[in-house]
């Protein structure tokens, strides 16, 4: 059907129709061209509820601090009346990644290290079981390891020496001390690849690189032939995305060509077991917190694996619920799950637990100093968009980079400098137009719009006076 112009249109002369609405056409053509240069300043003000190809971490943040979820602002619990320590723990890492809900994280971090108590009466100690003979390698790890990165001591944490407990665990060469440990160098009580790789990454941290010798010793040689780890410690032979994630960041902070050589295999093999949907497999399916696990480990050599990560970053994004939360796997119940929320959301930032840092005092903590054998070159990694500050984000493209750089693309081992606290590195931000020098361009072009507007107004008006001489009878 043709155009068939307004009535008001075909009420204007030939004579004079054409030029009006030529002039009106450059003034509505102009007002087009100025608002669409000017959108970006106002679309990167805004905070969407995913951007699609990215999970968004503030609201993921705050849906781990949320009253609901995080008890009185302390602890997490998993069934009424019981804080669930390790799940409290696994959620203050998260927030220590994304660095949103620093108050929380404080609030967290005081009630452990005050040995605060859950309505039943228990606190931290009785989960770790600290200064008993049923002391938990795996626990005390965690806690360790919850203390470091918030650059508080481990060695005073709580009024104990967590790394003291820590390195009594380690099984001796001659014996298996009973039930406790599967084998020498596994810590007492772990019966996980996860919590032996958190023993090391806590050691490692605190520098006892020579008392995580033997539990690196016996990690490695958990390993299978395709590069992954089994779930269980001793070994069931399975081969489980969640242990082989854990034992890569531990693995990359220790020295020697074996290390390093699992690190690759195991990352590769991490890589390989991708889903088309960009999630990984885990107990439950295609897994939420697995993808979270994969994305810190594939980071670890991120320029290789960059389309794998953006995958799995897209695929947080599309499981991502409206309030902040994720479900536990990518079919089933889609209700929210703090456990799973709290991987996922940490491990989109992509930072490894060997280097993530969240200073929350403001007085920075010395490091100590491990001395190891080989050093690495640390790359960005893909970035959640973020609109506040916090730990960098991996970002798509690479940046120049040295080995103490705690950027999340990469978890370098300890050197004799110690690695910077992330939370110092410039936090990434939205660019507006300001930061194309678009601003002024912007900002002349809508100054010469308004001319055009005024002599388009002021020609179509004399037009109009004259038609109404010409036509007296047809106003």
């Amino acid at each position: 059907m043709p155009f068939a112009p307004p009535p008001s249109a075909r009420r204007v002369p030939a004579a004079v129709g054409p030029l009006a609405v030529l002039l009106a056409l450059v003034l509505a053509g102009a007002v087009a061209i100025a608002s669409a240069l000017a959108a970006p300043a106002v679309s990167a003000t805004a905070v969407p509820a995913s951007t699609g190809s990215r999970p968004n971490l503030v609201t993921g943040s705050a849906y781990l601090a949320a009253p609901a979820n995080l008890v009185h602002g302390h602890y997490y619990s998993s069934f009424p009346g019981y804080a669930d320590f390790g799940l409290t723990i696994d959620g203050a890492l998260a927030l220590a990644a994304t660095g949103d809900q620093n108050p929380a994280l404080t609030g967290i971090v005081a009630f452990l290290r005050d040995d605060g108590k859950d309505p039943h009466g228990d606190t931290i100690d009785n989960w770790t079981g600290i200064g008993t003979r049923d002391a938990d390698g795996g626990s005390l790890a965690d806690e360790a390891l919850l203390a470091e990165v918030v650059e508080a001591s481990p060695r005073d944490f709580g009024g104990h020496d967590l790394i003291a407990a820590l390195n009594a665990t380690v099984c001796p060469r001659g014996g298996h001390r009973s039930a406790k440990c599967a084998g020498p160098g596994n810590y007492f009580h772990a019966t996980s690849v996860f919590d032996q790789a958190l023993g090391i990454i806590a050691q490692y941290r605190a520098g006892q690189a020579s008392a995580a010798a033997a539990p690196v010793r016996y990690l490695e040689s958990l390993r299978n032939s395709d590069g992954s780890f089994p779930s269980l410690i001793p070994s069931t032979h399975d081969h489980d995305v969640d242990s082989t994630a854990m034992a890569v960041m531990a693995l990359a902070l220790a020295p020697g060509a074996t290390a390093a050589a699992d690190v690759t295999a195991g990352v590769a093999w991490i890589a390989q077991r991708q889903q088309s949907s960009g999630g990984f497999p885990g107990t439950a399916g295609v897994s939420v917190n697995t993808a979270g696990l994969a994305v810190q480990a594939l980071t670890l050599q991120a320029s290789r694996y960059r389309p794998q990560i953006a995958r799995a970053l897209g695929f947080l994004a599309r499981e991502q619920n409206p309030g902040g939360g994720f479900p536990v796997a990518q079919t089933g119940s889609r209700a929210s799950d703090v456990r799973a929320s709290a991987q996922a959301v940490g491990g989109a930032v992509g930072t490894s637990f060997g280097t993530l840092r969240r200073n929350l005092t403001g007085v920075p903590t010395p490091t100590p100093t491990v001395t190891v054998t080989r050093t690495r070159t640390a790359r960005p990694a893909p970035a959640p968009t973020r609109t506040v500050t916090g730990t960098p984000a991996p970002a798509p493209a690479p940046a120049a980079s040295t080995a103490a750089s705690t950027s999340p693309a990469a978890a370098p081992p300890p050197s004799s400098t110690p690695p910077a606290p992330a939370a110092s590195s410039p936090p990434p931000r939205l660019h507006t137009v300001a930061d194309t020098g678009r601003s002024s361009v912007t900002s002349d072009l809508w100054w010469a719009t308004g001319a055009v507007a005024g002599a388009a107004a002021g020609v179509i008006a004399l037009l109009l006076l004259r038609r109404r001489r010409l036509y007296p009878a047809g106003g």
